[in-house]
């Protein structure tokens, strides 16, 4: 008995040691890579005379990498994201992607849509689903307009992510090994209940659709 308990121990401690892993290697792919793979491109775009506005704003960018991994090493608790809120997060990703000079962004939102009918542990879980989806449209979709819409759906949370690239086979992707982000998002929704459906027809777009249930009253 002893050693059953010893050994219920080390699984729960591994299970643990995993969990923390995972979740740091996910902040990290999907939002420091993020701001440093905006950053990247905020440079290769300047000119040879540097603007004020522009030198500060990718110093802001560079800045809140430090800032957050800063915050990893502290903590595993994403309090600044619910200090800034989901629709300003989005709004402040948005601004950085549209910085770059190589894409337009649109943001809608529909007036009866309530980001408080989301629980606080499942806001932070969307928000990383909606950047990973985002950051593989900057790096594969060759589009130049990203669009995301909330609306509400059968009382339910609708967020459609478009783009206008180059589309690709989603059952082809999935198999192979470029398909680590899709299935990571799908494994995300399910932590939620949601459900994620992905509609890509190639040389036309790509449209993304997440359904989230209300929190329980």
């Amino acid at each position: 008995m002893k050693n059953q308990f010893e050994q219920t121990i080390i699984r729960s401690q591994l299970e643990i040691q995993n969990q923390t892993l995972t979740y740091i290697g996910s902040e990290i792919h999907d939002n420091l890579v993020q701001i440093i793979y905006l950053s990247m491109l905020r440079i290769a775009n300047l000119k040879k005379e540097i603007d004020e506005k522009d030198k500060d704003e990718i110093y802001n960018l560079l800045k809140k990498v430090w800032h957050d991994l800063r915050s990893i090493s502290h903590s595993l608790i994403n309090t600044n994201f619910h200090q800034v809120g989901f629709i300003e997060s989005l709004e402040h990703l948005f601004h950085n992607i549209e910085k770059t000079g190589k894409y337009k962004t649109k943001l809608h939102i529909d007036e009866d849509v309530n980001i408080d009918m989301l629980d606080k542990s499942v806001d932070i879980i969307l928000f990383r689903m909606i950047q990973e989806i985002i950051n593989n449209t900057l790096k594969h979709a060759a589009c130049d307009t990203i669009e995301i819409t909330l609306k509400n759906l059968n009382s339910q949370l609708n967020i459609e992510i478009k783009d206008n690239g180059i589309g690709f086979d989603v059952n082809k992707v999935r198999e192979s090994s470029e398909g680590v982000g899709i299935n990571n998002i799908i494994s995300r929704a399910k932590l939620i209940n949601a459900t994620v459906s992905f509609n890509s027809i190639i040389n036309e777009g790509t449209t993304v659709n997440i359904l989230l249930k209300a929190k329980a009253a």
